[in-house]
């Protein structure tokens, strides 16, 4: 039997639900920011995720948290078995991703790197990682722009399930 297929088959259970956290974003030239989001995984079917993340951010300092970023998207497991994650976002940048998700000790890592990024100049390319075990799940996406050259961290959060 294909060990990554049955990885990925099991991935729609395992992460699927309600997701909350706080987090940290920086980036070359913007002023860091904390962030809270809440991130909601819905199974569609055995290949197939929806998901929904909306996140606030709160820059040093402040003490109210401002609306800052909204997307939705679906992750799907592709006939070769990787992965795929295809979103749109608040201001109409899109994204097209591909990933792999590997199990050790009870983790779960997932990766993936994009393989198309529409409607904002700016992007190169990005990453995202999430690490799940248990009810905690933890999430990294770094940005190349045109700007910054390299890959370099956005985004580091801890979510817990909360449903």
């Amino acid at each position: 039997m294909n060990h990554k297929l049955t990885i990925n088959s099991q991935l729609p259970s395992l992460i699927e639900g309600t997701w909350t956290g706080e987090g940290r974003g920086e980036f070359p030239g913007i002023i860091s920011f904390d962030y809270r989001e809440t991130l909601v995984f819905t199974r569609r079917d055995e290949k197939n995720l929806a998901y929904e993340q909306r996140a606030q951010k709160r820059y040093d300092g402040g003490t109210e948290y401002i609306q800052s970023h909204w997307e939705n998207g679906f992750i799907n497991i592709l006939e070769n078995d990787d992965l795929q994650l295809v979103n749109i976002q608040i201001g109409g940048r899109s994204e097209i991703l591909v990933g792999s998700i590997e199990s050790r000790n009870g983790m779960f890592r997932i990766h993936f790197v994009s393989k198309a990024l529409n409607n904002d100049p700016r992007m190169v390319s990005s990453a995202r990682t999430f690490e799940l075990e248990g009810d905690t799940l933890r999430y990294e996406m770094g940005m190349h722009t045109t700007k910054v050259e390299g890959l370099m961290p956005h985004l580091k959060i801890t979510l817990q399930r909360t449903t």
